[in-house]
């Protein structure tokens, strides 16, 4: 004879055993120093060629971390552990060509893909032991040149390539603040 488990038993018994082997979700813990509450993310080092980007992507970081609001971001002289990045790359490539008319071999950019990479760390303020780092952080964003490919606006496409470093700096800054609370 076989006997049924109440749904409730088996629930009682699935979240018994996630908590029980430490399993937590994304972006919770307490990160690489337990007890850690005030943080700063001062403006990134940026060596590109790329104007502002030290400043968007530390401010992406601060809202990440002031929208979650496990710890504090704070002035570097009231902080128990610094971020500090610096933006080492930034390179694109083309990944859609649009065939241009009654020119079999000239083909139109359409698409490009943004690489940034990043070296970034968290550091503790009296030891400047690094708690957490990943050297070569990189993500990518696929974006559009023009609307109209056979009559492209340089202003148009500018404004596409500052679109995609903003929507990295958000996205990196969300896998920054998870991966150092889930000390990965």
């Amino acid at each position: 004879m076989i006997r049924r488990i109440p749904l409730s038993a088996c629930l009682i018994i699935v979240t018994g055993l996630l908590t029980s082997c430490g399993y937590h979700f994304s972006g919770e813990g307490d990160g690489p120093k337990p007890g850690l509450k005030y943080v700063a993310i001062p403006v990134f080092e940026n060596k590109t060629t790329e104007q502002d980007l030290g400043a968007i992507f530390a401010g992406a970081l601060r809202q990440e971390f002031m929208r979650k609001g496990k710890l504090q971001v704070v002035p570097v002289e009231e902080a128990e552990a610094v971020f500090k990045a610096t933006i080492i790359n930034i390179y694109s490539n083309t990944v859609a060509h649009h065939a241009a008319p009654n020119i079999v071999s000239e083909r139109v950019a359409v698409e490009d893909r943004l690489y940034v990479t990043l070296d970034v760390r968290c550091e503790d303020v009296k030891t400047h032991k690094v708690l957490w780092r990943d050297p070569q952080f990189r993500y990518y964003r696929v974006y559009r040149l023009a609307d109209d490919p056979l009559h492209p606006n340089a202003m148009e496409g500018y404004e596409n390539r500052r679109l995609a470093l903003v929507y990295l700096a958000d996205e990196m800054a969300i896998r920054i603040h998870d991966r150092f609370l889930s000390n990965f």
